[in-house]
C-alpha cells in the first residue's frame, strides 16, 4: 500500500466516523420527542383517573402510541432521504429501535389484552425494554451515558415492584427525564456544535 492509498483510506474512515457522529447527534430529536410525549401520556392517564374516566385511559395511550409511531416513521423517512447513505451504526440503531417498538406494542397492548398479565405490570415490562434499548444504543454509539441509563431502567424495573401499582407510572417521569431527555439534549447540543464548526 502506497502513501496515497493510505491517505485515501484514512480520509474514508474519517468521513464514516463523521457521518456516524452526526447521525448520533440527530437522533436526539427522537429521544426528546418520545420523552415529552410519554410524560404527556402519563399526565393524561392521571387526569383521566382523577375525573374517573378510566375507560378513556386506553384511548389516551393508543393516541400517544399512534402519534409517536407516525412521527418516528416520518422523521426516519425524511432523514434517510436527506442522508442517502446509511452507516452501519445508523442501520443497527434503526433495527434495534424497530424491534423495541414492536416489543413495546406487545407488552403494552397485546399481552395484557390476552390476559397474560395484569395491566399494572406494564410499567415493569416497559422499563425492561427501555433498558435493553438504551444499553444497546450505548454500545452502538460507544457512549457510556446511554449504557448507564439502560442500567438505571433495569434497576428501576425491579424497584417498581415495591411501588404501589397506582404510582408506578409516576415513577416514569424522573426516569424519562434522566434516561431520554438528558441524552436527547446532549445529542442535540453536540449536533449544533458540529454544525457551527462547518
Amino acid at each position: 500500500m502506497d502513501e496515497q492509498q493510505a491517505r485515501e483510506e484514512i480520509q474514508l474512515i474519517r468521513e464514516m466516523v463523521e457521518k456516524t457522529r452526526r447521525a448520533t447527534a440527530e437522533s436526539g430529536t427522537i429521544f426528546i420527542f418520545w420523552g415529552i410525549l410519554i410524560i404527556l401520556g402519563i399526565i393524561g392517564t392521571y387526569l383521566l383517573a382523577y375525573f374517573h374516566l378510566f375507560g378513556w385511559i386506553w384511548l389516551n395511550w393508543v393516541a400517544v402510541t399512534a402519534l409517536g409511531w407516525a412521527y418516528s416513521i416520518y422523521y426516519g423517512i425524511k432523514r434517510e432521504q436527506k442522508q442517502k447513505i446509511m452507516t452501519y451504526a445508523q442501520s443497527s440503531a434503526k433495527n434495534l429501535s424497530i424491534a423495541c417498538a414492536i416489543g413495546y406494542l406487545f407488552v403494552c397492548f397485546v399481552l395484557p389484552a390476552l390476559g397474560i398479565y395484569h395491566y399494572n405490570a406494564i410499567p415493569v415490562m416497559v422499563a425492561l425494554i427501555s433498558g435493553i434499548l438504551l444499553y444497546a444504543l450505548g454500545g452502538i454509539y460507544e457512549w457510556n451515558l446511554l449504557k448507564w441509563c439502560g442500567l438505571l431502567w433495569w434497576l428501576s424495573s425491579v424497584g417498581m415492584i415495591f411501588i404501589p401499582e397506582d404510582y408506578r407510572a409516576l415513577f416514569f417521569v424522573p426516569l424519562i427525564i434522566i434516561g431520554y431527555l438528558v441524552p436527547g439534549f446532549i445529542f442535540r447540543s453536540k449536533y449544533k456544535k458540529e454544525l457551527s464548526l462547518r
